[in-house]
């Protein structure tokens, strides 16, 4: 079967070592442990891997791993693993959906809306691919933060903020207007002065306070943002 060289492969090994459990082996309440992870983890790590889903503060992704075994009608293994590949591509999009619907901190108190959650699954990507020696498949999906926005190229806002939860949209005031950060992406520790991070602040009921004007809340809420935070609360 041709490679294709925009996806890493690894040699298979033993197929117990390979299989990835599908998503109807996963419940949402075992999903959910994940969520309480990603809300409640330590400051030191900005990335986290919980029922079978990872998501990366610092890179603003999300992924997941979906697996499909060969189906045995097929003659050979090579004609076997295209429907393979397809089974385990959908079941780690399907993993995805859930993760950006019901257990992703968007720091609003809101899921993310279907359309942003559709768009950011048109444009996932896998990230490894791995073939079984009897014609299965295991596939690494992954979509960024960014890629829920209508521009995902759009420029990086830095922003600055002793302490903040970690949202992927997180509620903010500048200037007196309520917006939500179209993305953001985390760093820990104090901005350096080539970031031009602008500062911020907590409110009250947990919303980062910017100091600016229209143009700057309209560029937050439509684009990218890095935050740089001292400590992440839990």
């Amino acid at each position: 079967m041709t490679s294709r060289p925009s996806l890493p492969r690894r040699s298979s090994g033993s197929s117990a070592a390979l299989t990835v459990a599908s998503l109807a082996g996963a419940t949402l309440a075992s999903l959910g442990l994940a969520a309480l992870a990603f809300a409640e983890a330590p400051a030191s790590d900005l990335t986290f891997t919980r029922g079978g889903i990872t998501v990366d503060w610092r890179a603003g992704t999300v992924s997941a791993s979906g697996g499909a075994a060969a189906d045995l009608r097929m003659p050979s293994v090579d004609l076997a693993r295209p429907g393979a590949e397809r089974r385990a591509r959908a079941g780690a999009l399907a993993k995805l959906r859930i993760a950006l619907g019901t257990l992703l901190p968007t720091g609003t108190g809101r899921a993310l809306d279907p359309d942003r959650i559709d768009r950011a699954l048109g444009r996932a990507r896998a990230t490894d691919l791995q073939y079984q020696s009897n014609g299965g498949a295991v596939v690494r999906m992954e979509v960024g933060f960014a890629d829920w926005l209508e521009d995902p190229a759009a420029p990086v806002t830095a922003l600055a903020v002793h302490e903040a939860h970690l949202g992927a949209t997180p509620a903010a005031v500048i200037g007196g207007q309520a917006i939500s950060i179209g993305a953001a992406t985390y760093r820990v520790g104090a901005a350096p002065a080539d970031a031009h991070a602008h500062a911020a602040h907590l409110d009250h009921s947990g919303r980062l306070v910017v100091e600016g004007g229209a143009e700057l809340a309209a560029k937050l809420a439509r684009g990218p943002a890095l935050i740089y935070v001292q400590k992440v609360l839990r």
